[in-house]
């Protein structure tokens, strides 16, 4: 599914793509100013956006509370049954208290923009995939998909694939 996905985004991006391909071959060595892709499919037609990975906390935020492992819980939860009962459970039990503490510091996280986010780890881990993508001659990229809330997949693209002529 997530592979069709990112297929069909390379596809209805491809133009910013091959420009993105270009910037990213220009670089010999990995830094901070490495160009990196961020494909906005939260509305009906994708956006790409270009951003250096030393700036991409700009264009999705990274979470302090996201990360954590009551939040983790909590999402695995809400997965599985639904907002209502996951809230439920996750508030019951001796982890109650502080599990609320960091639902309200979520939700006051989710309401300060329509910035995407992702938790730090996710965003660390982001920027290690650039440095390997750029050794691989790979552009790095990550998708923000719809959903409440929504789900971000990173990945990476051969430059090759995106500079030479789809037949």
């Amino acid at each position: 599914m997530e592979r069709q996905t990112i297929q069909t985004l390379i596809k209805q991006c491809s133009l910013g793509l091959f420009d993105l391909a270009c910037a990213v071959s220009g670089h010999p060595h990995w830094d901070l100013s490495i160009p990196v892709g961020v494909i906005d499919a939260r509305r009906t037609k994708p956006k790409l956006i270009v951003t250096s990975i030393g700036t991409i906390n700009s264009i999705v935020r990274a979470s302090s509370t996201i990360g954590s492992p009551l939040m983790k819980k909590f999402f695995s939860l809400f997965e599985k049954i639904g907002l209502d009962e996951a809230l439920n459970e996750m508030n019951q039990g001796e982890t109650a208290a502080a599990f609320t503490e960091l639902w309200q510091a979520y939700r006051e996280e989710r309401h300060q923009g329509d910035a995407a986010m992702w938790s730090i780890e996710d965003a660390t881990d982001f920027v290690l995939k650039s440095r390997e993508a750029h050794a691989d001659r790979e552009v790095a990229c990550l998708a923000i998909l719809s959903g409440d809330p929504h789900r971000i997949i990173t990945f990476s693209i051969p430059i090759s694939f995106l500079t030479n002529p789809q037949e």
